[in-house]
This record gives structure tokens, C-alpha cells and sequence, in this order.
């Protein structure tokens, strides 16, 4: 292998690799992207990633914890990164293809995208919650267990992951493309609720989007759901996909170890209060 050949970006990702422990990388394997391309929904999902407000204006510079890790991750090893917020269902159709876009900041698991993607070790945990007109359910909802949530029904944002829920196919109405939308449609009775997660919806919040300050919206934790583990999603079908997963995943134990991924957190969580 002539290292003349190989650019600066990709020399550091194949020595690191070769390397890291419990990452197996083959002699010969290709060279990796100069650029890893990354998308992620034009929605925000705050405190993850989300575009920067100044004086509640809405900047072009994304922030976050998801960007942060992306960042601390790659500048490790010179790997240059670009990531755009686009509409969710075009962000997973066309990165699953690992052309245009590779990677995938914020996805929960299921299983058709653990078929189109490599999932990387989790790096953040989610609590949900539903969400629910007062005005048409002042007594509340009866939901005292998650099987509960059948017994209504349940709207929620097309593309989203709502199999974590025991919800199949055809029992979620998934025609909204935005919250406010999602909202109006349980106000106006089409939908009885619909789930989130808790710790997403006070990020709207902190960003201008305080959707829980609407007094007729109601909310609780759903009873029997685990938190809901988050991961980067790397196309089977992205040039280097294995040897960027291990790399990630290496970086990801690193942090954890070291406490890194907690001080992002905490940081990316203060900085929305700013």
C-alpha cells in the first residue's frame, strides 16, 4: 500500500483501526470517504441537533449533543464531516443508498433499519411520554400499562420508529409531517394522542417551540417503557461502513469511559437554556 496515495483524512481512520482493540481491519481494505456526508430531520430534534437561535432567531449553524459527538469524533482523526437537516423520510430513503448522504445522526432501533443500516453503540437514552387533548380528555387517559395505547388512536410524524411502542403497521395514523401539525390533528379529535420523547419536547421548548405551554395539551410517562436507546446509523451501502462503524464505537467507549459523553450531554443541555 503506498501511504503517498492515501489522503491525510483517511491514512489517520485506517491507522487508527488497525489499532483500536477489537477492531479487525483488513491490509488491503479500501480507503475511506475524504468526507462523510450525514443527515439527520429538518424538524430538529433538540437538545441532539437543532439549529442555533441568537436572540430567538433561527441561524444556519447547527448545535447539539449529537453534533458535538460527531465533532469530538472526527476531528480526532481528521475526518472531514458535512451534516444537513432534511426532511426525515428523504434523510433515511437516501441514506440508506450511501450516496449522497452516509450516516444518520439520531435513529432508534427497528428492524428494517438494522437491515439498511449498521447501527453504532448507543450513545444516548430517550423517555416517552404521551401526549393528549384536555379539552377532550379532562379526565385524563386510561393508559396504565403500554398495551394501553392500542385501546386509542395514535398519531404520529411519517417516517418515526414507533415499533419500541408494540404498535404494528397501519396503527399509527403517521400523516403529519411537523409537531404543530401533530398537535392540531389531537385537538381537533382526529387522534386521541400521540408519543414522544420527553426530554425532545422540552428541547422545542428552550428553542422557541414550547408546545407545552399550550394549556390544553396533557402529558405522562408511558407506564412499562424502557428508556429508548439512540444511535448513529452508518448505509451498509457507504464506501468504509464496518471500518467507520468499529471506528465510532471505539471513540463512543472511549467517551463513556472517560466521562465525555456526559459532560456533551450536560453541556449541550445548558447551552439551550442560554
Amino acid at each position: 500500500m503506498n501511504r503517498s496515495h492515501i489522503p491525510g483524512s483517511a491514512w489517520a481512520l485506517l491507522a487508527c483501526l488497525s489499532t483500536a482493540p477489537h477492531v479487525a481491519l483488513a491490509f488491503d481494505a479500501p480507503r475511506p470517504p475524504l468526507t462523510v456526508a450525514i443527515c439527520d430531520d429538518d424538524n430538529e430534534w433538540p437538545p441532539y441537533s437543532y439549529y442555533r437561535r441568537i436572540d430567538g432567531r433561527k441561524t444556519s449553524d447547527l448545535a447539539g449533543y449529537s453534533i458535538d459527538v460527531v465533532h469530538h469524533i472526527f476531528s480526532r482523526h481528521g475526518i472531514d464531516y458535512t451534516i444537513d437537516l432534511i426532511p426525515w423520510t428523504r434523510c433515511m430513503a437516501v441514506a440508506s443508498l450511501g450516496k449522497q448522504y452516509g450516516m444518520v445522526l439520531n435513529l432508534s432501533y427497528n428492524a428494517e433499519r438494522k437491515r439498511r443500516f449498521l447501527l453504532s453503540r448507543p450513545y444516548y437514552a430517550t423517555t416517552s411520554y404521551y401526549y393528549y387533548s384536555r379539552r377532550n380528555y379532562p379526565k385524563g387517559l386510561a393508559i396504565h400499562r403500554l398495551a394501553d395505547l392500542k385501546k386509542y388512536r395514535v398519531c404520529g410524524l411519517q417516517g418515526y420508529n414507533y415499533e419500541g411502542y408494540r404498535l404494528g403497521a397501519g396503527e399509527v395514523d403517521q400523516g403529519a409531517r411537523s409537531f404543530p401539525v401533530l398537535i392540531s390533528k389531537i385537538k381537533l379529535g382526529r387522534c386521541s394522542l400521540f408519543v414522544e420523547k420527553n426530554e425532545i419536547m422540552h428541547g422545542y421548548a428552550m428553542i422557541g417551540k414550547d408546545y407545552l405551554s399550550d394549556p390544553d395539551i396533557g402529558r405522562a410517562p408511558i407506564p412499562g417503557m424502557r428508556r429508548d436507546p439512540f444511535y448513529f446509523g452508518i448505509s451498509r451501502r457507504a464506501p468504509q461502513a464496518k471500518e467507520l462503524q468499529a471506528l465510532i464505537d471505539v471513540e463512543l467507549r472511549r467517551m463513556e469511559a472517560s466521562g465525555k459523553l456526559d459532560e456533551l450531554l450536560k453541556k449541550a443541555s445548558s447551552r439551550l437554556t442560554d
